[in-house]
């Protein structure tokens, strides 16, 4: 299992990257980013980021800008000032007064009977 206090990389604010990123650590993103990301672990989308993109992650922190779709993902926090758009697919949906989110949520369920 990953090491929950390492971060696999970040992506600083003024810098933009396009494409499809894969980790196996926590990621934060500070800055742009548009494609696909997938990670069994967390992404942090820091204040200024702004993501354009699909996202597939266990565990995903909002604090920025998400456009597009997060899908199979445990835990989705959009925090005080983050906002996301789009079509989203949990297990738990987390969402602090003051942020946004604007879009389609689908609840996963846990396939125990």
């Amino acid at each position: 299992m990953a090491d929950k206090g390492m971060l696999s990389g970040l992506i600083l604010e003024g810098t933009r990257f396009e494409g499809k990123l894969f980790f196996k650590n926590k990621m934060r993103i500070d800055g742009e980013f548009e494609g696909e990301i997938q990670s069994e672990d967390q992404l942090i989308v820091g204040q200024k980021a702004k993501i354009h993109a699909h996202i597939k992650v266990k565990q995903l922190t909002v604090m920025g800008r998400v456009e597009g779709s997060v899908s199979e993902c445990d835990l989705l926090e959009i925090q005080e000032g983050g906002q996301v758009f789009g079509e989203i697919s949990v297990k738990t949906l987390n969402i602090k007064p003051g942020a946004i989110f604007d879009g389609k949520c689908s609840m996963i369920k846990d396939h125990q009977n």
